[in-house]
């Protein structure tokens, strides 16, 4: 009997290496590749204003760090608020999970010279009475250049039809071929003689542009016809 054990426990965890190849593959889905195109079509509908006080204004992106994140469809603009002057840099991408869920701010932005001021934390965006709360990842950045120092708060997060979130280990939480959505919200922190801690609250100009457009993407990308079978007939 002992010589059939190591068969006995080698089947299941063949099964299960299986299993999740063909997760982080199309192999499972015939419908991945048809809900990433209907996906990535919709972000051409994303609003260029947002609510009375936000206006955006397209930005030119690398198609070499587009392809290198695995960006399916992207969105790079900057919002300016017509009257407080407050500018939040907006980019976002669509793409499998298994290319999405990875290359965050903390170890990309490293790589392109700048430091990281605190170990990132979760942060809730508070919304309104009876709507779930967003959470993303944030972290404050910095890079000395011969111009001036560049300061930047930066958040992240993720949805794949969800409200948006950051959760600790999402290449756990998304099956490497659905379709992810990643977003960094980017505020560049003023200049000053000394350099103040950004303080991050519910009235920070990232955290209050996010609580509008967000819920807005979310609803762009995944409005409610967008069901399996309205995928299939469109």
């Amino acid at each position: 009997m002992s010589r059939w054990i190591p068969l006995l426990v080698a089947i299941p965890l063949i099964g299960l290496s299986t299993y999740l190849q063909g997760s982080w593959t199309d192999r499972w889905s015939d419908e991945s590749d048809l809900q990433m195109a209907k996906t990535s079509k919709r972000y051409a509908d994303i609003p260029l204003t947002i609510g009375d006080g936000w206006v955006g204004e397209e930005m030119p992106y690398s198609k070499k760090e587009l392809e290198a994140a695995g960006a399916h469809a992207h969105l790079s603009r900057v919002y300016r608020h017509r009257k407080t002057g407050e500018r939040i840099t907006v980019f976002m991408i669509c793409g499998y999970a298994r290319d999405v869920a990875v290359h965050t701010p903390n170890y990309c932005y490293v790589g392109a010279g700048f430091e990281v001021e605190n170990p990132p934390v979760t942060f809730a965006v508070e919304m309104d009475e009876g709507e779930n709360p967003m959470t993303f990842q944030t972290t404050t950045f910095l890079k000395e250049r011969p111009l001036g120092t560049i300061h930047q708060r930066i958040l992240w997060g993720w949805t794949g039809g969800e409200p948006w979130n950051a959760p600790d280990y999402p290449r756990w939480k998304y099956p490497g071929n659905s379709t992810l959505n990643k977003v960094y919200l980017i505020h560049d922190i003023p200049p000053g003689i000394e350099r103040k801690p950004d303080t991050l609250t519910q009235e920070h100009p990232a955290v209050e542009f996010g609580r509008e457009f967000l819920p807005i993407v979310r609803d762009v990308l995944y409005a409610p016809q967008a069901s399996n079978n309205s995928l299939s007939q469109e």
